[in-house]
């Protein structure tokens, strides 16, 4: 099913911010089959060394590249079902190091089909939580980087009303650990308006996944499907 997925995406259709042939996405691809299909602990060693100095990740310069987005599911599901668990660890390595790592100035959003524009760490980080079971059950290390993901939180409105004093009072639903507020927060619309920078007041939410939230002085009341994101994240770069 890996190497399906492999070859399925366009890896030269995706940006390489170095310039350079190490951080080439088809480079990204010729690892992803080696650890695929990797059967000597020396083979998945190599192969998990290609990706995290690679297109994928550059360890010694703590960055991640674009590409990142596009292998993370295709690790995601070697966790899941790579055939030894060497495969599963070094995927899950790999996947902590993407969250960890900061992107290039310029390179740091990503397309995505729920929204343009989304912080490279924050499309990571939802691809992760999908995943939820797959990581809980893989023990210590897949509940960390479940964690890890969860501080990446998204909040999709669904409904918001202007408030006398200017603020919305909207409901919400929550993917990600609850947060303490007030926030800075970044506001997507599906209206192909440039992202606003907003302030989260108040945070309710309950086991349920809905919340309701206060925010200050939007700049536009959002349309239901608008999302928001933590605004540290959109400014995460090198």
């Amino acid at each position: 099913m890996s190497l399906d997925a492999i070859d399925a995406v366009d890896w030269s259709a995706i940006p390489n911010p170095t310039w350079h042939r190490c951080g080439d996405p088809e480079r990204v691809a010729h690892a992803l089959r080696l650890l695929t299909v990797s059967t000597t602990a020396n083979e998945t060693g190599d192969a998990a060394s290609l990706l995290a100095d690679s297109g994928f990740v550059c360890g010694h310069a703590a960055l991640v590249i674009p590409a990142a987005y596009t292998a993370t599911p295709i690790l995601l599901d070697l966790v899941e079902h790579g055939q030894r668990p060497r495969i599963k660890d070094a995927a899950l390595g790999l996947l902590s190091n993407a969250l960890d790592y900061f992107p290039t100035a310029g390179h740091n959003r990503v397309d995505t089909p729920y929204g343009a524009n989304v912080p490279l760490c924050c499309a990571i980080a939802r691809h992760i939580r999908g995943r939820r079971s797959a990581l809980l059950a893989h023990g210590v290390h897949g509940k960390q980087l479940l964690a890890e993901a969860e501080l990446h939180w998204r909040l999709t409105i669904e409904e918001a009303e202007l408030q006398d004093d200017s603020s919305l009072i909207a409901i919400a639903v929550l993917e990600g650990a609850p947060f303490r507020t007030p926030v800075d927060a970044e506001l997507h619309t599906p209206l192909k308006q440039p992202v606003q920078h907003v302030r989260i007041n108040a945070l309710t939410a309950d086991t349920s996944g809905r919340a309701c939230i206060e925010l200050g002085q939007a700049p536009f009341e959002p349309v239901p499907g608008s999302a928001l994101c933590p605004f540290e994240c959109g400014r995460r770069e090198h």
